[in-house]
């Protein structure tokens, strides 16, 4: 059985945790793991976490979530206990590995859908500037000035120079 996910367009902060459904002493390939998701589409792998839960060590799964994936405490509150006492691998599929695009996920048995949790976002605020800081007018707006005819002159005899000692270099080399 599957499930079916429809990930829209442009969505962006959400984090998928799915637990890899593996036999004992029987460990899928990661390339089959990928699979499983089941994607309509080309998903930027390097975006997807696919790791064994002993690599975190002392890390709590919910703590990896907060501190490596910026999910509110509050948002994982009830999902804790669930997400703390999973054993094995997982995978962690940001909304990043979509690249903006819609797309239906058909997730196989390889895996199942632990949880959806949200990035916990500061909104972008724009103060305005302070008073006085920009005042004024920036000088040297107009077209960039045409080159002096001194430096084009210039230019040419150092040319005309080059050329004569090349010749000169070509003459002497000749008559040896």
């Amino acid at each position: 059985m599957s499930t079916v996910l429809d990930i829209p367009a442009q969505e962006a902060h959400v984090v998928r945790v799915f637990s890899v459904v593996e036999e004992a002493g029987a460990p899928l390939e990661d390339a089959a793991v990928l699979e499983a998701l089941g994607t309509e589409g080309k998903l930027r792998s390097e975006e997807i976490e696919l790791f064994d839960l002993t690599d975190l060590q002392d890390m709590s799964l919910s703590a990896y979530l907060t501190e490596g994936h910026g999910i509110a405490e509050a948002d994982l509150k009830d999902m804790r206990g669930q997400l703390d006492e999973l054993k094995g691998r997982v995978l962690i599929l940001p909304s990043r590995a979509f690249q903006g695009q819609a797309m239906k996920m058909r997730v196989g048995g390889a895996l199942r859908l632990v949880g959806r949790f949200e990035e916990d976002v500061t909104p972008v605020s724009f103060d305005p500037l302070p008073a006085g800081g920009a005042h004024g007018t920036v000088a040297g707006t107009g077209a960039p000035s045409e080159t002096p005819r001194g430096m084009r002159r210039a230019a040419l005899a150092l040319v005309a120079l080059l050329i004569a000692v090349a010749v000169l270099v070509l003459v002497l080399m000749g008559g040896s």
